[in-house]
C-alpha cells in the first residue's frame, strides 16, 4: 500500500513490523510474507542493527507507476516526432483556474504540442499550468520529454495521484486544423488532472487522437 501510494523514498526506514500491523489492520505474520516478498523484490534492504529501508528501486518502481501511463500512451512501434507549436500566458476557463487553485485574474501557462508518428498527425495536446511550473519549463525540453519528466527534472516535483478521464468527443475548428481532420469527427480524448504528494494540483492537459487511426495499450500492475 505504501509503495502504491507513494510514500517512499530512498533510504527511508519502514515502521516496526508491529506498528506496521496496527496500520494496516493485519496480523504480524501478513506483515512478515510481506515484507519478505518486498526484500525478494530488491524493494527492501535490511541493515543489521539499523531496521528495513526503502531501496531506489521501489522509488523507480514507484515513478514508473505514477508516470508510465503518459509515456505507454506514445509507446507504439512506430517512429514519433514531436512539435511544439506554442507557449503562452493567458487568463483562460474558470474551471481550469479553479482546478488549479489560481485566482481567476491570474494568467495561466498554456503549451499547445503536436506528435506526429511516422510523418502523420497523431495527437495534439493542450497543457494548462500554474506559473510558479509553466514559467520554468522551456520548450525545447518538450521535443524529447513528456511534461511530467519536464516539471520533475526543472522543479523537483514528487508526483502524486494522476487521474485520466478518457472518452469520444468532436473535432472544433483547432483540433480539425492540426490533426488534418473534418470538423466533428469523433476524436479519442483524454484529460489528465495531476496532483503532487500533497494532493496540490500540478497541472491539466486534454490530448486529442485521431480516433480512427491509433490505439494504445495501458497496463496498470497491482
Amino acid at each position: 500500500m505504501m509503495l502504491q501510494k507513494g510514500d517512499i523514498h530512498p533510504e527511508d526506514k519502514l515502521p516496526p513490523e508491529e506498528e506496521l500491523k496496527d496500520i494496516f489492520g493485519v496480523s504480524r505474520s501478513t506483515i512478515r510474507r510481506a515484507l519478505e516478498h518486498l526484500l525478494n523484490k530488491g524493494f527492501l534492504l535490511r541493515k543489521q542493527g539499523k531496521g528495513t529501508f526503502w531501496t531506489e528501486t521501489a522509488y523507480q518502481i514507484r515513478q514508473e507507476k505514477v508516470s508510465g501511463i503518459n509515456r505507454e500512451i506514445f509507446d507504439m512501434n512506430t517512429q514519433t516526432s514531436v512539435r511544439v507549436l506554442s507557449k503562452s500566458v493567458t487568463r483562460v476557463n474558470p474551471e481550469i483556474h479553479k482546478f488549479l487553485q489560481i485566482d481567476p485574474e491570474t494568467e495561466i501557462v498554456i503549451f499547445k504540442r503536436m506528435r506526429y508518428a511516422n510523418g502523420e498527425p497523431m495527437s495534439f495536446s493542450i497543457n494548462y499550468l500554474p506559473p510558479k511550473y509553466g514559467s520554468h519549463i522551456d520548450k525545447s525540453l518538450l521535443k524529447e520529454q513528456t511534461m511530467l519528466e519536464a516539471l520533475e527534472s526543472t522543479k523537483k516535483i514528487e508526483l502524486g495521484t494522476i487521474e485520466h478521464e478518457v472518452e469520444i468527443t468532436r473535432a472544433n475548428q483547432e483540433i480539425s486544423k492540426y490533426l488534418k481532420i473534418p470538423i466533428l469527427d469523433p476524436v479519442l480524448t483524454i484529460k489528465t488532472s495531476i496532483f503532487d504528494t500533497m494532493n496540490k494540483p500540478i497541472e491539466i492537459v486534454w490530448t486529442y487522437f485521431v480516433e480512427n487511426k491509433y490505439k494504445f495499450r495501458v497496463i496498470f500492475d497491482r
